[in-house]
C-alpha cells in the first residue's frame, strides 16, 4: 500500500485556501456590520454560505 502524496499536497492546499477564504469573508462581514454597512456585510455573509454548501455539495454528490 502506497500513499500518493502528490493527491494529499491537493487536498491540504485546497482546504487551506478554502479555509482562509471562508474565514476572510467572514471577518469582512463582521467588520462590516460594525461599521453600519448592511449590503458589504450580507454579500459576505452570502459568500461564505456559497462557499460551504459548495463543499457540502462536493462531499454529498
Amino acid at each position: 500500500m502506497t500513499v500518493n502524496w502528490v493527491a494529499l499536497l491537493q487536498v491540504f492546499g485546497a482546504t487551506l485556501l478554502a479555509t482562509t477564504v471562508v474565514v476572510t469573508l467572514f471577518v469582512l462581514g463582521i467588520r462590516a456590520l460594525s461599521g453600519d454597512r448592511k449590503v458589504p456585510a450580507y454579500a459576505s455573509f452570502a459568500g461564505c454560505v456559497a462557499v460551504v454548501l459548495y463543499g457540502l455539495s462536493l462531499i454529498v454528490f
